[in-house]
């Protein structure tokens, strides 16, 4: 055995190691996009168990139970909504009963101390319930989206319920208006009538141009709806504009639009005489209440060779005279022209306008001027009247819309007038000029 084994393995040819083939690695699997779990859409979880096709509702009472049912909140109402098939009787039954329910009343948060944004509706909370009108109102803004032309009538009333909701709301009435078919104007009229009266005035401008020529005339005449003037052709309509010259309830800016507009005609024939009731329509413009819509009155008639209202001194001694003929003045310089001499120089006494500015630094620590405030530092001049202006021009017309006695203020200045006597009656003898810390309120008061 041992012989034959060694035998073998001394004088055995050796045998060649096998051969071994790698085997190619397997292709790398081609996940499509939509295949990838990460990427592809997940069907959203619904929210709301509730056989929608099998569900009936026979009135306001079932569809505002339902409602409960769904209990939106502000954090998930629109998850919720987005549920309801719109192309099922059950949306448009659950639109109108939350529309016939109302509330939709939001009113705006507490604005900031010194903020001038506008007001803006108050966001729904996430806990907001039903019972919340922030939250109701965003649904109304669904459920009006929902309806179709013959379900408006059964909705008229609540429409025009949301039509006279007062600012800041606005997004919701603009909604309830354009519900209403073109069409008909009747309808739409009264809605934005609606709206006017809430004091929705932008918005109402801003849609007037929906209506037909009727109803945009009544909403000039009847709301005093300036914007209607953007609308109406002055060619073909004279004599509304005519009439809106003389509207005290329009806006003193659709007041001076009228002007223009009237005046440009006259400008387009060539003519260099206003006709006679476009001129009686300025003279009696001049003596409004208003000093923007008197002094562009004055403006158009000088414009035209008539300088019988340009703002000259009044023969007063009325302090209160004195006030109404500059705060004409200051919208009337406002406008003047470049090879034109201030009027402001006949209301100064010959030896010219006492001129103090008070400007203020809420950062100084000393009071150099000694007034006994560190934040205020008091300039005089004495300004001859040859080169006196008025002083913080745009600032001063609008001060002048909120004066008490012979003080006027805007949100950065107060305006200190002193008056003096005259050889013909009163006259300006000093002006205060006072630049005023930040949030000091106006004193709101006509002069």
């Amino acid at each position: 055995m041992i012989c034959a084994c060694a035998l073998a393995a001394c004088g055995a040819a050796p045998q060649p190691a096998p051969e071994i083939t790698p085997h190619a690695p397997p292709p790398p699997r081609i996940v499509h996009h939509l295949d990838d779990p990460d990427l592809a859409p997940r069907e959203p979880k619904k929210l709301l168990a509730i056989d929608w096709a099998g569900t009936q509702l026979a009135d306001d009472a079932a569809a505002l139970a339902l409602w409960q049912q769904i209990a939106p909140t502000g954090d998930d109402w629109q998850l919720k909504v987005d549920e309801i098939p719109g192309d099922l009787p059950v949306a448009h039954r659950l639109a109108i009963a939350l529309l016939h329910e109302g509330n939709f009343a939001c009113p705006a948060p507490a604005a900031p101390p010194c903020s001038k944004a506008p007001p803006e509706v108050a966001p729904a909370a996430a806990t907001a319930t039903l019972a919340d009108p922030c939250l109701r109102r965003l649904l109304a803004l669904w459920a009006i989206d929902e309806l179709d032309a013959s379900e408006l009538p059964s909705v008229r009333d609540a429409l025009h319920a949301i039509a006279a909701l007062p600012p800041p709301e606005s997004q919701l009435i603009d909604a309830a208006i354009r519900a209403w078919p073109e069409s008909d104007f009747d309808d739409r009229y009264a809605l934005m009538a609606a709206a006017w009266q809430a004091g929705q005035h932008d918005l109402v401008n801003a849609l007037i141009g929906d209506l037909d020529e009727p109803h945009v005339l009544a909403a000039l005449t009847q709301l005093h709806a300036g914007g209607a003037l953007e609308v109406l052709p002055t060619e073909l309509h004279r004599t509304a504009f005519l009439g809106a010259i003389r509207d005290d309830k329009l806006a003193p800016s659709a007041r001076t639009t009228a002007m223009d507009e009237l005046a440009a005609e006259v400008e387009m024939t060539g003519a260099h005489k206003l006709e006679r009731d476009l001129h009686a329509a300025l003279a009696a413009a001049t003596k409004s209440t208003d000093c923007e819509v008197a002094a562009h009155a004055a403006r158009v008639l000088d414009d035209f060779g008539d300088r019988s209202a340009v703002p000259k001194l009044p023969r007063t001694n009325a302090p209160a005279a004195m006030m109404r003929g500059l705060c004409v003045l200051a919208s009337f310089e406002r406008a003047q022209r470049t090879d034109e001499a201030s009027y402001f120089a006949t209301y100064v006494p010959a030896r010219g306008l006492e001129l103090v500015t008070i400007t203020y630094d809420p950062y100084s620590d000393s009071d150099p001027d000694g007034d006994g405030d560190d934040h205020t530092t008091h300039t005089a001049t004495l300004v001859p009247p040859a080169e006196v202006v008025v002083p913080e021009i745009d600032d001063l017309v609008a001060a002048m819309q909120h004066c008490s006695g012979t003080v006027c203020r805007s949100d950065d200045h107060e305006f200190r007038f002193t008056f003096k006597p005259g050889a013909g009656g009163l006259l300006l003898a000093r002006l205060e000029v006072a630049e005023l810390p930040p949030c000091q309120s106006s004193v709101i008061h006509n002069p």
